[in-house]
């Protein structure tokens, strides 16, 4: 484990045990939720999420390391009301060109639910909004803290979703391009490496 991975992750997990001391000594009204961000199509991206729940509020804190550095990461929520969303496994690849796109990975994780923006809308018409999602430092750590409002329906079933993060620089050439893996099938206008998906972590509630 780098260095940069162990610091990333041991604020991940202090982070994670401060949120909760807090919300359970806030009283019941608060719950918390986390997800382990596990790394999707060799991005060796590792991350942590901690979201506070108040009725409908979401207090949202993630910390990744191992993104593409300087680059900027769409992240949403992604599930399926009617079943508990999974992360996908190389098996989901359907073109067999040994990753798995965004659409490939539906079946598992479901629709984008939330789009995880550092401003405005955060439905899921801000899916490929670029210019407000984060971008991660020189070193590939991307942090992320923002509270918002969701729909009832998201608010309930948040424990049965998942959270990915995209964007993968499959040719470490510091951007995204079109020579490692062509057109996004989201949008022909971006390269797939712009949208596929860096890593994935199901939502658990915790206790």
């Amino acid at each position: 484990m780098s260095k940069k991975l162990g610091f990333a992750l041991l604020l991940a997990v202090a982070l994670s045990l401060s949120l909760v001391s807090v919300a359970f000594a806030q009283g019941t009204t608060q719950k918390v939720f986390m997800a382990d961000l596990n790394p999707l199509n060799r991005s060796g991206a590792h991350g942590h999420a901690v979201i506070q729940k108040e009725g409908r509020k979401l207090d949202t804190k993630i910390v990744t390391s191992g993104m593409a550095p300087e680059l900027p990461h769409a992240q949403h929520i992604h599930g399926m009301a009617q079943a508990i969303s999974e992360c996908p496994t190389l098996a989901a690849d359907q073109n067999g060109d040994r990753l798995i796109n965004t659409a490939e990975g539906l079946p598992s994780y479901g629709p984008i639910q939330v789009s995880l923006t550092t401003r405005g809308d955060t439905s899921p018409a801000s899916a490929l909004a670029v210019k407000r999602f984060p971008v991660a430092d020189s070193s590939g750590l991307l942090r992320y803290e923002r509270d918002f409002s969701v729909s009832g329906k998201v608010a309930r079933n948040l424990g049965k979703f998942a959270i990915v993060q995209h964007g993968v620089d499959l040719n470490h050439n510091g951007r995204y391009d079109f020579r490692s893996a062509g057109k996004s099938e989201l949008d022909p206008s971006l390269p797939q490496e712009a949208t596929i998906p860096a890593n994935c972590g199901v939502i658990d509630r915790v206790g």
